[in-house]
């Protein structure tokens, strides 16, 4: 289907006759929208900026998904250790135009049905983003079409709108993902007023960080083998018996009266449990080596499930306390709590979120698992609002570029803190 390449392809790590065997390969197509494909004009979303390659085809008419397409790298993350930025960069430059190409085949069109390019540029890993900036430019310019800068947390934030037809703003996002823990109010299509930020590592960086000092993968059970840190302990701790007690660890900055959160303070206090535990149960000599038994393993990981789910849904309701009590038109009350992102699709953290929500009489709203993390569907729809808005649309190619950090919205932080709101934390059933 397309017969040019970029320049930087002649220099790939590995070929696409081997990405099956480095990835996970996801398409999904609306044979439907197959059918009506003439009737509209199609926006193309392009997503690299860490290690999943998204590409995806909307409709420009409705906004329905025609066409859908990810490469994962997390089985290939999971034998090296953690996401490599020049290994992660090398799979971008190889996955990114064989699936633009297949998506494209696969739908049926051509080039000259794209009436846009939506391409994420900030923020994330700089190798990565900037893959699928260059490779966006290239198509924008070979092709003559505008190109539409996306956010990459905005785009996670906006995800809902897409499944949930009937959102409106504002509400009250809260995005938890391997890089990033955000809590903001969405006002409008750019409009966000941020309450709460992880301050220092991220819940997915944790969750990844404990699987590893757990050895999850080494447990012999291919179910935890080609998935990310944060899946595995989902996946072991559902084997706790529910007649086990959990370890109590005690939460990070209990005593702050804001929205920020601290997960590095429970990797901490799950790390010196763990040493622990191997004390107690694994003989001096193999524990280099060594694994807990699977049933500690399984109540370490519910608690640590749990203690995420507690620290995650006070911050919650800390937001939604400092909301109902400011009341003024630059805080106006949410019509409902999404969440998004790839921690965010924990069963777990989910089910005590939605009692948060329920609680100040709110739905929780949450994409499908496989819109919940990176893909180039959030990326195309991000797109389409914007073109619809006539926002951040470009002819100029040459005035788009990669930011590695950006941020995001306005930082109103400070007032949350000043309020010095204390909260009775309500009682989570999940």
């Amino acid at each position: 289907m397309l017969a040019w390449k970029p320049p930087y392809l002649a220099l790939n790590m590995y070929p696409c006759s081997r990405l099956t065997g480095l990835c996970h390969l996801r398409h999904t197509r609306s044979p439907e929208l197959l059918r009506r494909r003439t009737l509209s004009h199609m926006l193309l979303g392009l997503e690299t900026s860490c290690d999943d390659t998204g590409v995806a085809l909307i409709s420009t008419k409705d906004g329905s998904i025609v066409h859908e397409q990810v490469a994962s790298q997390t089985r290939l993350s999971v034998m090296l250790g953690g996401v490599l930025p020049t290994v992660a960069r090398e799979f971008h430059r190889t996955a990114i135009d064989h699936l633009t190409s297949s998506t494209l085949a696969n739908s049926g069109v051509g080039w000259k049905d794209i009436d846009g390019i939506a391409v994420t540029v900030k923020p994330g890993m700089p190798m990565s983003l900037k893959v699928g900036v260059t490779y966006a430019k290239q198509l924008a310019e070979l092709y003559r079409i505008p190109l539409i800068p996306i956010h990459h947390m905005e785009a996670h934030a906006l995800t809902a709108m897409l499944t949930y037809p009937s959102l409106t703003f504002p509400y009250l996002v809260l995005l938890l993902s391997g890089g990033h823990a955000l809590l903001a109010l969405a006002r409008g299509l750019e409009d966000f007023t941020l309450l709460g930020t992880a301050l220092d590592a991220s819940p997915g960086e944790v969750l990844d960080k404990l699987a590893r000092r757990l050895k999850l993968s080494r447990l012999g059970d291919f179910r935890l083998n080609s998935v990310s840190g944060g899946r595995a302990v989902e996946l072991l701790a559902a084997e706790h018996k529910a007649t086990s007690p959990l370890f109590e660890i005690p939460l990070p900055r209990s005593q702050s009266r804001d929205c920020d959160f601290s997960f590095s303070g429970i990797q901490l206090n799950f790390e010196r449990l763990v040493s622990k535990l191997e004390d107690e149960l694994v003989d001096v000599d193999s524990r280099s080596h060594s694994i807990l038994p699977v049933d500690c393993l399984a109540t370490v990981c519910a608690s640590l499930q749990s203690a995420l789910t507690r620290l995650v849904c006070r911050r919650v309701q800390r937001a939604f306390e400092f909301l109902r009590s400011n009341g003024s038109a630059d805080f106006p009350w949410p019509t409902a709590l999404v969440v998004s992102g790839g921690v965010a699709a924990n069963s777990v953290i989910r089910a005590g979120l939605s009692e948060v929500a329920q609680h100040f009489g709110l739905p929780l709203l949450a994409p499908p698992a496989r819109l919940c993390t990176d893909n180039g569907v959030m990326v195309a729809w991000n797109g389409l609002l914007l073109k619809r808005a006539n926002r951040r649309v470009t002819w100029d190619i040459s005035s788009v570029d990669f930011e590695p950090k950006a941020p995001f919205g306005i930082d109103c932080r400070a007032l949350v803190r000043n309020a010095e709101i204390r909260i009775e934390a309500i009682k989570i059933n999940s």
